[in-house]
């Protein structure tokens, strides 16, 4: 149900097949230096919008990724937009903001299955209870709406090529979705799959649809 991958992203992605993917939903570096940590430096976040962006949207039938405010004007146009409002927390240069944007580069799947959509995922951030071994984790209540969002069919295979310690992975699989996971740190690699494989799909999905099956040449850790 699940493939982890210890690897660079833009290697991995290089070697995978056209659209071979329904969906990514990945949380992108912000550029902030995060614990001093040079994978969120701005310099690496320009790399990757350069290098690792364009492979995602040839790998993936839609891209869905949390840029942070200050990053998200370095990305290319996004198809459609949207956002994690969750109240009130993190502080800016202007004071304190209380949502998220999330860029989308693929059609919205929601209007031709005549179904309602917004464009607002509320979700309260970070309780204790999401605390991982990764320095700024996702809520995992905030990722299965969002991925109940953008992929609404269970039948959907979603790919994070910034894995973490596996907060997506672990919502897709409660959502009844197959799940690629791709990480460089095996420190991360390991908390994610220790989380992973513990996560059941036990959380009610948008859509129940067929199954489906794609080829998609990765490895398996």
């Amino acid at each position: 149900m699940y493939q982890l991958i210890h690897a660079d992203c833009i290697q991995a992605l290089r070697i995978m097949p056209d659209k071979c993917v329904d969906c990514i939903v990945t949380d992108m570096p912000y550029g902030v230096r995060i614990g001093g940590q040079d994978w969120d430096s701005p310099e690496n976040v320009r790399h990757l919008i350069e290098h690792a962006l364009p492979e995602m949207r040839r790998v993936a039938q839609r891209t869905v990724l949390t840029s942070g405010i200050a990053a998200m004007w370095l990305y290319p146009e996004p198809t459609w937009t949207l956002a994690w409002y969750f109240g009130g927390g993190a502080r800016g240069r202007w004071g304190f903001n209380h949502w998220q944007p999330i860029l989308v580069y693929g059609t919205d799947p929601l209007p031709s299955l005549h179904m309602h959509h917004t464009d607002v995922i509320r979700s309260t951030s970070n309780a204790l209870t999401d605390r991982t071994e990764h320095p700024c984790p996702k809520p995992l209540s905030f990722m299965r709406k969002l991925i109940n969002r953008v992929a609404p069919s269970s039948a959907d295979v979603i790919l994070d090529p910034f894995m973490g310690s596996g907060t997506t992975g672990v919502a897709a699989i409660q959502l009844g979705h197959r799940f690629i996971g791709i990480e460089q740190s095996g420190d991360y690699l390991a908390a994610a799959q220790r989380r992973i494989a513990e996560a059941r799909p036990d959380f009610p999905h948008t859509l129940d649809l067929n199954a489906k099956d794609i080829s998609c040449p990765t490895s398996r850790t």
